[in-house]
């Protein structure tokens, strides 16, 4: 008997505990509280599709018992996070979506909020969701506003920030979920609703196309906007062809030039047909599409282009279109570099500021401060009430409102030394600001501007006009993609143009070494004393301007102060190293 009484014993316990786990079964099937208990531990202790199963019953259980929908969302939210932790990542995304759009969802806090959205648009992503992940983070990089501006700026902090950053961390994704070789064509919906998500793609696309490491999320999403809109609207419709221009660069970039050659001839066609065929806005897509013959090696080709763009140039500017002054000191000229190879001096202010608001400007901040001041630079040899900047500045944003129907305003104009100081103090070791002394916002001549009230993107149909039209006004990007002129690594600046005067904006557009805007302006004589002799470039040959040997003669008294004797001015050094002393005009 005393050996078999602890069997006995056991075997009771036995039954009680079986009794046990099937009364907590049955509770766990039949009470909600007890299923989300269950719930709740399982996920505590990392076994997040176990828990899930139990989540799911105990929203079920709810539900029978007429709870609400507010009632239950916090529980669907988190059963949700469960689904996406063990990759049920469709019925995750159902439960989230119903959980955000009930009245606990409306109620979270901001940063909880952007948390739950991102879980979301990661599992929409995963679930080929493609249309509704492209909605929330299309939202967040609106959202975003000027933080998009420096994308890598990790120390920066707040909403903003932190809607970026979702964008920016949701780039692999959309790389694997948007197959960059096969445009996807947008479908679901009207055509309206289409043609949304496509303008949703190419905002996000023409963000990641700025991203280094990105190009494949970049030439995914523009490819589907740009064969969605080609598809709907047309090759020809102005929507399309703005997509060529970030879409064209990304395909250089990944050595798809027969894809970046495809979509340049229909934008020069497209153009073309819009414009006529001698209009001097075609310079743009010639000079793109011509890039991409010199890079396949077909110069007679990319000549051909080059003539023809010099054919119109000569019809609307004239056969003496430029001409060349050897005796000037261009520390005055509207025209001269301003760098850390070709400083101002800490009291230059320029004498001829004027206010924006006098000549009609549409401003973003109050008139009178000096942010909303450009300088004159009135043409000597024409109605100083006509030819000088802020009137030519006026027209270029008034015929870009026109096409573009958005809201084109002057965010900055001139700063003084002091205040670049002030702003890069404030921006500390993030390299987005340049050097003070090194601003052309100092010279009077650089202006940013905004589309509503953000920098102006490179998606923006303001951008596009800017592109193809800023150059007849006299304003060139001083900031252009894959720049090394600020030490940062946020270059790009699509907002920032400079003022250079009518002809010189001509000259860069038309034999100027491509997105090497200081480099032009360092050699200018050289390109000027050529042109003017009707001596124009071959495609394919070497920029003799860019040269060592010319760009010392050229600038020799082009520095601010004085160089030491013996040394050849640090423009020559600087901007011609060993890298780029030889670039061809790509």
């Amino acid at each position: 008997m005393a050996v078999r009484a602890p069997t006995g014993i056991a075997g009771v316990f036995l039954i009680f505990a079986v009794l046990y786990a099937g009364y907590a079964g049955l509770a766990v099937r039949l009470n909600p509280l007890d299923a989300q208990a269950r719930f709740e531990t399982l996920r505590s202790i990392g076994l997040p599709g176990r828990a899930a199963a139990h989540g799911e019953r105990a929203l079920t259980l709810l539900h029978s018992e007429d709870a609400s929908a507010d009632d239950i969302a916090q529980l669907s939210a988190e059963v949700a996070l469960a689904k996406m932790a063990a990759r049920q990542y469709l019925r995750g995304a159902e439960l989230m979506q119903q959980a955000l759009g009930s009245e606990w969802g409306e109620n979270l806090s901001a940063n909880k909020r952007i948390l739950l959205e991102d879980k979301l648009g990661r599992a929409l992503l995963h679930s080929n969701a493609v249309n509704e992940a492209v909605g929330i983070y299309a939202a967040f990089l609106d959202l975003a506003g000027d933080a998009a501006a420096h994308v890598h700026d990790h120390r920066a902090e707040g909403l903003e920030h932190a809607y970026l950053n979702n964008v920016v961390s949701a780039s692999d994704l959309f790389s694997r979920a948007v197959n960059h070789t096969t445009p996807r064509i947008i479908e679901g919906g009207g055509q309206q609703a289409i043609l949304a998500t496509a303008n949703q793609m190419a905002a996000l696309g023409a963000f990641y196309a700025t991203r280094k490491g990105s190009e494949y999320a970049a030439a995914g999403l523009l490819s589907s906007a740009y064969a969605t809109r080609s598809k709907i609207l047309g090759t020809d419709h102005q929507d399309a062809v703005r997509l060529t221009l970030i879409l064209g660069p990304v395909y250089e970039k990944m050595g798809r030039l027969e894809d970046a050659e495809r979509i340049f001839l229909d934008a020069m066609h497209a153009q073309e047909r819009a414009k006529g065929p001698n209009s001097p806005e075609l310079s743009l897509y010639i000079r793109l599409l011509a890039g991409v013959y010199e890079r396949q090696e077909r110069l007679t080709e990319a000549q051909a282009l080059y003539e023809h763009m010099r054919r119109i140039f000569r019809d609307a500017f004239g056969a003496q279109r430029y001409a060349v002054n050897r005796e000037r000191d261009r520390r005055s000229d509207i025209n001269r570099p301003v760098s850390p190879q070709f400083p101002l001096a800490p009291n230059y202010t320029p004498s001829d500021l004027v206010s924006a608001a006098d000549y009609s400007i549409p401003l973003a901040k109050a008139p009178g401060i000096d942010e909303m001041k450009v300088r004159l630079a009135a043409d000597a040899q024409a109605d100083p009430r006509e030819a000088n900047l802020p009137a030519r500045l006026a027209q270029l944003i008034s015929l870009c409102r026109s096409e573009s129907g958005e809201q084109v305003l002057l965010r900055s104009g001139y700063r003084s030394y002091r205040t670049q100081s002030y702003l890069l103090a404030a921006n500390g070791s993030r390299g987005t600001v340049a050097q003070p002394g090194t601003s052309e916002h100092q010279s009077g001549l650089a202006v940013d501007i905004n589309v509503g009230s953000r920098f102006m993107r490179q998606s923006d149909r303001a951008y596009q006009c800017f592109e193809e039209n800023a150059f007849r006004f006299g304003f060139i990007l001083s900031y252009p993609p894959n720049n090394s002129y600020l030490p940062g690594p946020d270059t790009y600046e699509p907002w920032h143009w400079r003022y250079v005067g009518v002809q010189t904006a001509q000259l860069y557009r038309e034999v100027g070494p491509s997105d090497q805007p200081q480099e032009f302006l360092a050699a200018l004589p050289c390109y000027q004393e050529r042109a003017a002799q009707g001596v124009f470039p071959t495609a394919g040959e070497r920029d003799i301007c860019l040269e060592e040997e010319t760009l010392i003669a050229a600038n020799a008294n082009d520095a601010e102060g004085e160089q030491p004797k013996g040394e050849a001015p640090s423009s020559a050094r600087i901007l011609n190293n060993a890298e780029t002393s030889v670039r061809s005009r790509l």
